[in-house]
């Protein structure tokens, strides 16, 4: 496994260090990962509120939220990732209120990653709910046009993932299923 050693003063070890000093070495890639976090957040922390509520700075918010959540859940950190994927949902939901053609699409994706988050965060009933709303609109938009056909027929897979992995536990979820059908 490639590594990147420090030492405990901050000398890189590669370049000599100091004497005396011990080494510790960190796995490259969980190095990467916090970082990537950690700038992720940064950039979302710089966003004022006043800029989050102009509509123009709103996409692009909800497209950050949506990459911040993809990192964070590949950091292993659920919670943040869950609270990001919410955030740009919302984001989306009143951009709805802008232009409902415009941002359908964008919409049902959140929608989909959100119910995602909530099934890495054991929400199975919140998921189910999430990816049933996101197929509601993807039909509607695969109506319009053949190209949203493969997100539509992505969220029916996460559904069905769902139906099998819920079964046990949330018996009621296949009757919510299936009325969406």
């Amino acid at each position: 496994m490639n590594s990147l050693a420090h030492t405990a003063n901050g000398a890189n070890a590669a370049d000599g260090g100091f004497a005396g000093a011990k080494t510790v070495r960190f796995p490259i890639g969980s190095i990467l990962a916090a970082a990537c976090a950690v700038a992720m957040i940064g950039i979302i922390c710089t966003i004022s509120v006043a800029q989050l509520s102009q509509p123009r700075f709103a996409p692009s918010v909800a497209r950050e939220l949506q990459y911040q959540s993809q990192t964070l859940s590949e950091a292993g950190d659920r919670a943040g990732a869950l609270a990001a994927s919410r955030k740009a949902t919302e984001i989306y939901r009143g951009l709805m209120r802008v232009s409902a053609l415009h941002y359908a699409p964008q919409l049902a994706s959140s929608l989909h990653d959100l119910s995602v988050r909530l099934g890495e965060a054991g929400d199975g009933a919140g998921a189910t709910a999430a990816i049933n709303e996101a197929i509601e609109m993807r039909r509607r938009l695969a109506k319009e046009s053949a190209r949203y056909a493969a997100s539509l027929e992505q969220s029916l897979q996460l559904l069905a993932r769902m139906r099998t992995a819920y079964r046990s536990e949330l018996p009621e979820l296949q009757t919510a299923a299936s009325a969406v059908r």
